[in-house]
């Protein structure tokens, strides 16, 4: 298992997260699936021919990681889809090919299962199972998307 620094989504952009008076670690598989759903570039795709000096609005790395490699960039089809649909049977199914495609990236690393529910009128459950190909070690990441504060909530991680 590798580790990054553990982030978690309460509802105003993402916190490390203390564990006493040190910052506590995570499991690098959902950190990547956090970024790839909601920390690329929401307005557009990344072209990589963004005028240089103007502020590119896509995840810091894409550039300087992948500058040569678009199927690798972050993009954010889940957040852009998200602040775009409607709550219904229809935007349900959106949201999860969203999901999925942002989520492409941890194939060759990870089984994804994705499964989106609508939970309320306003409310997205959105659970995603990664089954690591090395040793089917299994995690799970599930997040509720509120629509009227337009909001991501980490619910657990498993």
């Amino acid at each position: 298992m590798t580790a990054d620094l553990h982030l978690t989504e309460l509802g105003s952009g993402g916190e490390l997260v203390l564990l006493g008076e040190d910052l506590a670690m995570a499991e690098e598989l959902l950190q990547i699936a956090y970024i790839a759903l909601f920390g690329g570039n929401i307005e557009a795709n990344t072209r990589g021919n963004e005028i240089p000096g103007e502020e590119r609005q896509d995840w810091w790395a894409n550039s300087l990681i992948y500058p040569q490699a678009p199927n690798k960039q972050f993009n954010s089809y889940t957040e852009r889809v998200l602040g775009s649909i409607v709550l219904n049977s229809s935007g349900r199914l959106d949201i999860q090919r969203a999901v999925e495609r942002d989520l492409e990236i941890l194939s060759s690393i990870a089984e994804v299962t994705v499964n989106v529910s609508i939970q309320t009128y306003n409310r997205v459950e959105i659970l995603i199972r990664l089954r690591k190909l090395s040793n089917k070690e299994e995690k799970q990441l599930q997040l509720i998307f509120d629509n009227a504060r337009n909001e991501v909530i980490i619910e657990k991680e498993i």
